[in-house]
């Protein structure tokens, strides 16, 4: 029989009195070190004593997203091709900060850059691990209205990238037929949704 330590029904809760603890680190072994990503090698203790001699963590600098907006209620996306699952993506302008930036600034920096809007009202949508059992950055998800084209595009050589204007049901149906494929991104825009967007 399966045990419903820590489920929550609606009417119904019970939470178990052990709370999980935190692994112990034995060792750490940098097996890749690049400029954008370290890959690690950890061996760690559970609670319960047992060794894990290989347990990996990929280090990736923090990145943000902007769910864009502009004046009229269109939504500001950008199309591309994501070589690690072979597909193109329709996603939020996102990207990785630079050293020591500011989520916010490195958010309208990227969307400039990406898209070559810009918006001057922005909100902190909020700060998640995208895979917090194998990743060990966060996303900074901001929230920015009232865009405008800025006519300023600044892309990476590797960004091949189309602007897409959608409004609010082509972004639900974009969702609803895979075309916005990356979790976080589906999570920012029913964020926004949640508070009242």
């Amino acid at each position: 029989m399966r045990s419903t330590s820590g489920i929550s029904r609606p009417g119904f809760v019970f939470e178990c009195s052990m709370k999980p603890e935190p692994w112990k680190i034995l060792s750490q072994n940098v097996l890749l070190d690049r400029w954008w990503m370290k890959l690690r090698v950890d061996a760690v203790a559970l609670p319960d004593g047992q060794v894990l001699p290989e347990y990996h963590v990929l280090e990736y600098p923090d990145w943000t997203l902007s769910l864009c907006v502009t004046s009229d209620d269109t939504f500001v996306l950008v199309e591309q091709y994501r070589h690690a699952v072979g597909r193109v993506s329709l996603e939020f302008a996102s990207g990785m900060l630079e050293q020591g930036e500011d989520p916010e600034a490195g958010a309208a920096r990227e969307l400039e850059e990406e898209t070559g809007y810009m918006a001057q009202d922005w909100s902190h949508l909020g700060t998640w691990a995208p895979d917090p059992s194998r990743h060990s950055n966060s996303g900074h998800v901001f929230l920015a209205r009232g865009a405008e084209p800025t006519g300023v595009l600044e892309r990476d050589e590797t960004e091949d990238l189309q602007v897409v204007l959608l409004d609010r049901d082509g972004v639900m149906d974009a969702i609803r037929d895979g075309r916005i494929l990356h979790g976080m991104h589906v999570a920012a825009f029913y964020k926004a949704l949640a508070e009242g967007l």
